[in-house]
């Protein structure tokens, strides 16, 4: 081989060593342009992903948020409308409390006054004089207890009972032979007449000049009227209804 063939060689292979160099350079600096870009795509996806997923929980937290007000708001609407209610039947029960009292449906206790009505001795005073014993001759009436009651109630009783029966509006008290009927329980002497009100105001009407206990000794019968601290009287214990009678609906103009 000539010198000038080996010349013409040697720059054959220089050049395509230069051609091999630059090709891997170019390959190199592409490769990491692609994984560069590559990677810079994954953290914009990632980044976009995670900006997305934080506003996804923003709304859901914002939605939370919202129902949590309004249920807090309705329950404070609920507690409101609790103590409403509460108040409203505490009203009622303190209402019927006191339509019961009023009615006699309750028992009571209170200062008042006992008015025992005993017509023994005169019973045995008539017997002495007449010699003989009648069981149906009677002197307390049913009048005598009536006007008693009638004087308490303008007194100011309160709550009344004949010897253990409840006095309301409509008990009925009748002479049924020797023995008093008050609300359809027959009774029989001595009479123990109990009233809640202030003590004194009663006696006093009761032993008025004339009045009627001064009316009852002249039947010489016994009166005795006490004064206490505390008086016991039961409810009314019969079924009270009303066939005819029936409560007037008011009418709004």
């Amino acid at each position: 081989m000539s010198k000038n063939e080996m010349k013409k060689l040697n720059s054959t292979q220089v050049i395509l060593c230069l051609i091999c160099f630059l090709i891997a350079f170019f390959v190199t600096v592409q490769v990491r342009t692609i994984n560069k870009s590559e990677s810079d795509i994954l953290r914009l996806r990632t980044e976009d992903e995670l900006r997305d997923e934080v506003n996804q929980w923003k709304e859901m937290y914002e939605v939370a948020s919202e129902r949590i007000n309004e249920l807090n708001l309705r329950i404070e609407e609920y507690r409101n409308e609790f103590a409403t209610n509460d108040d409203k039947i505490a009203l009622v029960n303190e209402e019927l409390a006191t339509a019961n009292v009023i009615a006699g449906l309750s028992a009571v206790k209170g200062r008042g006054i006992t008015v025992k009505l005993d017509d023994t001795k005169a019973i045995e005073d008539i017997w002495e004089q007449n010699g003989v014993y009648d069981s149906n001759v009677y002197i307390i009436h049913d009048t005598d207890i009536m006007s008693v009651i009638n004087e308490l109630r303008a007194a100011g009783a309160e709550a009344i009972s004949v010897n253990g029966q409840r006095i309301i509006s409509n008990t009925a008290i009748r002479c049924v032979g020797p023995l008093i009927q008050i609300n359809g329980v027959n009774l029989s002497a001595p009479f123990t007449i109990s009233a809640i009100g202030e003590p004194s105001t009663m006696e006093s009407a009761l032993n008025l000049r004339g009045g009627v206990i001064s009316q009852i000794k002249l039947a010489k019968i016994d009166v005795t009227i006490e004064k206490h601290e505390e008086i016991i009287i039961p409810a009314y214990d019969k079924v009270i209804t009303y066939q005819y009678a029936s409560p007037v609906q008011e009418v709004n103009e």
